[in-house]
C-alpha cells in the first residue's frame, strides 16, 4: 500500500523544552486549516534540540536565544536562514497568544534578505527535447516507472500543476471521460477542477487502462516504486536525469532548473496563446488566475516577471488593462 500523507504520520518525538508546547502548536496551526507538512515539523523538532543543547530548561525565547538560531550557517542559503525566521517567530506568536512571558517574537529582526531570483522559462526546443527523452525512455526501458514519470510531466507541462498537486493526486480526482481533474485543497486550501486538452485526455485513459483497472477512487494515481509515495527526492531525481538526458545546460547562474519551472513555462505559453489568439487580457488573465489557483490575481503577477523576450509584449498589454499590477522589479513568490 502507498505510504500515508505526511498529514496523518505520527509526529516526530520532541525531548527539549518547548517539547509539549510544540505538539500543541502543531495541532493548533493544523486546526486552523494550515498544512504544517513533514519540513515544518522537523525544523520545530531541529529547534527544540537546538534550544536543549544550549541548556534552556525552561519554556522562554529571549533574544540571545533568538539570534542564536537564526544566525547565518557557513554555505548556508539565505532561503534557509529565513525558513529558520519564520519557525521561531511563528511559535514565538503562539506562545504570546498561550500567555507566556519573557517571550522575544523577534518583532524588531530588521534583516531583509533580497530576493531576485528569476524562474527559468523552458524554450520550446527545450520541452521538445525533454518529452522525446521521456519517449525513449518507455521505449528503451517499457514498465510502470517510467510511464508513470512521463504522465507525472505531461501534467506538469499541459496543466501547469504545481509539485504537490500531482503527487496528491487521486484516482477519483480523474475523470477519465471528460478529462475533469479535481484539485482538493490545494496551496491556500484552495479547491479548483481543471479541464484536460484533448491530447492530454487520450494520454490519461491510455494510462488509465493499462494500470488503473483495479484501483480504488482513493488510491494514488501515482507513486513510486513497490507502491511508495511518489516522493519529492524520486521525482527531483528523475527531473536531474530528464534535464541531462535532454541536454539543458545549467541557468546562466550555475544554478539547475527546478520543476516549478514547469509551471512557470505553462503560464508564460497559456499568456503567449492568449495574445496570439486576440483574447481580451482583462477578461483572460482572472480566468488564468483561477485555473492556476491562485486566491487574487495579484499571485499571478509572479509568473510573469520574466524577461521581456519571453513572451514579447504581454507586459505592455496587461498593463493597459490592469495599470500598475505587474512591476517592472524582478522577485515574488517562485515557490513550489
Amino acid at each position: 500500500m502507498p505510504e500515508k500523507s505526511s498529514k496523518t504520520n505520527k509526529l516526530p518525538d520532541f525531548k527539549g523544552p518547548f517539547a509539549e508546547r510544540i505538539v500543541e502548536y502543531i495541532n493548533y496551526k493544523r486546526a486552523q486549516g494550515y498544512k504544517l507538512h513533514d519540513p515544518i515539523v522537523y525544523r520545530l523538532r531541529e529547534m527544540d534540540l537546538f534550544f536543549l543543547e544550549m541548556g534552556v530548561q525552561e519554556i522562554k525565547i529571549t533574544r540571545e536565544m533568538y539570534e542564536a538560531w537564526t544566525a547565518p550557517r557557513s554555505a548556508e542559503k539565505e532561503t534557509t536562514t529565513q525558513k529558520r525566521q519564520n519557525t521561531i517567530r511563528g511559535f514565538a506568536n503562539y506562545l504570546v497568544l498561550r500567555g507566556y512571558e519573557d517571550i522575544y517574537t523577534g518583532y524588531d529582526d530588521a534583516r531583509i534578505f533580497k530576493r531576485d531570483f528569476i524562474p527559468y522559462i523552458f524554450s520550446r526546443d527545450e520541452i521538445s527535447r525533454m518529452f522525446r527523452a521521456l519517449s525513449r525512455l518507455c521505449i528503451d526501458s517499457p514498465g510502470y516507472n517510467s510511464d508513470t514519470f512521463r504522465m507525472a510531466m505531461l501534467l506538469y507541462y499541459c496543466c501547469g500543476f504545481r509539485k504537490s498537486e500531482v503527487q496528491n493526486l487521486r484516482v477519483g480526482d480523474i475523470e477519465f471521460q471528460t478529462g475533469r481533474i479535481t484539485i482538493l485543497n490545494g496551496k491556500n486550501d484552495v479547491s479548483r477542477i481543471v479541464v484536460a486538452s484533448d491530447s492530454l485526455l487520450g494520454e490519461l485513459q491510455t494510462y488509465s487502462n493499462k494500470y488503473l483497472r483495479n484501483a480504488d477512487p482513493g488510491d494514488p494515481f501515482i507513486h513510486g516504486p513497490k507502491s511508495r509515495r511518489y516522493t519529492e527526492s524520486m521525482l527531483y531525481g528523475n527531473f536531474h536525469w530528464l534535464l541531462s538526458e535532454a541536454v539543458i545546460p545549467p541557468r546562466p547562474d550555475g544554478g539547475r532548473q527546478r520543476l516549478h519551472d514547469v509551471r512557470h513555462t505553462f503560464c508564460v505559453r497559456a499568456l503567449e496563446q492568449m495574445q496570439e489568439k486576440g483574447f481580451d487580457l482583462y477578461t483572460s488573465l482572472p480566468l488564468l488566475s483561477t485555473y492556476l489557483g491562485h486566491k487574487h490575481i495579484t499571485e499571478t503577477e509572479y509568473y510573469l516577471r520574466m524577461m521581456e523576450e519571453h513572451f514579447g509584449g504581454i507586459l505592455e498589454r496587461s498593463d493597459f488593462c490592469h495599470p500598475g499590477i505587474f512591476p517592472k522589479q524582478e522577485g515574488g513568490d517562485t515557490s513550489e
